[in-house]
């Protein structure tokens, strides 16, 4: 008896042996199939490709036919139909079938080729909710909280796992109905997450993870509350210009900032309990295209009569920069003119009105200017004021030191190097500028103002 035992033992042994499969291709078809230990065809070969068989209670492969993927056991029965477009798809039903589970508590996304249009299948590849959606994507959670993105009218929304449509289909992209789905799960932030999208007249609000509107559509521009969606501010763009609102949708700041960089920072400093009380931002009155300042509220502190503007120092600062008629000048923090009118550059104007606001000496520095009248060059101090007459037929800035100061100038056609009072202490005798400041640097280190008399300076060149 115990012989027989033994001897059915090994027929049993034998016969697995014989069963089992190797992937194999067909060298005449090209298809691929399974073959056991003698060689033989345990599975004809018909597939496009096929993969190894996944061991376990049960044994399964995935397979692909008419360029979509399933599974087949290890007697080639199609246990999982040839309906996904990944074969990481069809691998994780036929894990689904393997450990038992029944169908349908697994769903999956798939797209009918026909209409393409989506729906949700089990591991069998029958429909569980028929193809209605734009696009589809995997369930998340468990039950009884579950759910999936799908796209409705060119919207995300999500659907639970009886395909009730638990979140309204606002969102504009699936990851923004995906997140929604999680704080859905959760419960969290019933009040304080909010995510910016779109009504059907193309205008921009904010919904909480419902999907219901919370801060009505009438923008044409809104940014998120934060990378989480929870901060209490956000940029809103309406008539062209930028703003800020809270959670609430009460306009903080108002829409007139220029750029939406404008806006955050200026609603970073509220948020940060910065003391704005004088506050001022650079902005465009948008039907003239003319510069001004702004306060923290979004008010005209500085009307817009100006070509161009500069920051005020600190944003709080006494003056700034401001372009009139071609030409830089300086100005307080009321508007009240400091200086004229008269610098070619924006950073001349913001150096005099630096020597204005340290109380330096008025002359201290001069800037050379050309008298827009007569096409001649002079210097003038930080007030905008002539110092030395517009004579000249150039004129260049002044190497920066005090008791030597030196520039060069041109006149009749030639360059040479005047003093602050306009005389010239290096004749006019060079073709360029460049030779020019060469010879007021050589004078300079050598020369003390005041030091030497004219004629004994003049004899060095």
């Amino acid at each position: 008896m115990k012989k027989l035992i033994i001897a059915a033992l090994a027929l049993t042994l034998a016969g697995l042996a014989c069963q089992a499969q190797t992937l194999k291709q067909d060298e005449v078809s090209k298809l691929y199939g399974y073959v056991n230990s003698n060689g033989a065809w345990q599975i004809q070969p018909e597939y496009q490709y096929a993969y190894p068989f996944e061991k376990g209670r049960k044994i399964f492969a995935v397979v692909k036919l008419d360029n979509h993927f399933g599974c087949v056991d290890n007697r080639g029965e199609l246990i999982v139909r040839n309906i996904f477009p990944t074969r990481e798809e069809a691998l994780e039903c036929g894990r689904q079938w393997q450990t038992g589970d029944e169908p349908g508590k697994w769903l999956y996304p798939l797209m009918n080729p026909t209409d393409r249009q989506w729906g949700f299948v089990d591991y069998y590849g029958n429909w569980k909710f028929e193809p209605q959606y734009e696009g589809a994507g995997e369930f998340i959670g468990t039950e009884p909280k579950s759910f999936a993105p799908v796209k409705q009218n060119d919207r995300w929304g999500c659907i639970d796992r009886r395909g009730v449509m638990i979140i309204a289909a606002v969102f504009m992209d699936q990851a923004d109905a995906t997140e929604a789905g999680k704080q859905w799960i959760h419960a969290l932030h019933y009040t304080t997450w909010l995510c910016p999208t779109m009504n059907e007249r193309r205008r921009w609000g904010y919904v909480d993870y419902l999907g219901r509107w919370v801060v009505r559509a009438q923008y044409q521009a809104c940014m998120r509350f934060g990378d989480d969606n929870m901060y209490p501010y956000a940029q809103v763009q309406r008539t062209g210009r930028w703003g800020n609102v809270d959670r609430n949708g009460k306009e903080v700041t108002f829409c007139i900032f220029f750029t939406r960089d404008d806006a955050a920072y200026a609603m970073r400093q509220i948020a940060n309990g910065r003391d704005v009380k004088d506050w001022r931002l650079p902005v465009t009155e948008p039907t003239t295209g003319l510069w001004g300042w702004a306060n923290q509220e979004g008010e005209w502190a500085i009307k817009p009569q100006y070509e161009e503007v500069c920051n005020f120092p600190n944003d709080t600062g006494a003056f700034a920069a401001a372009k009139l008629d071609g030409f830089w000048g300086v100005v307080d923090a009321d508007g009240e003119l400091l200086t004229r009118h008269v610098f070619t550059l924006a950073s001349e104007a913001t150096k005099a009105g630096q020597e204005w606001d340290t109380h330096q000496e008025l002359g201290h520095w001069l800037y050379p200017v050309m008298n827009p009248k007569t096409g001649h060059w002079g210097y003038v101090n930080y007030k905008g004021i002539y110092s030395i007459d517009p004579l000249f037929q150039d004129a260049k800035t002044f190497i920066e030191t005090w008791n030597n100061r030196v520039a060069p100038a041109k006149k009749e056609g030639k360059w040479g190097g005047i003093d602050h009072t306009g005389q010239y202490v290096i004749q006019p005798i060079y073709e360029t500028s460049a030779d020019a400041y060469k010879a007021c640097r050589e004078w300079a280190s050598k020369t003390k103002f005041n030091a030497y008399k004219e004629t004994e300076v003049l004899q060095t060149y």
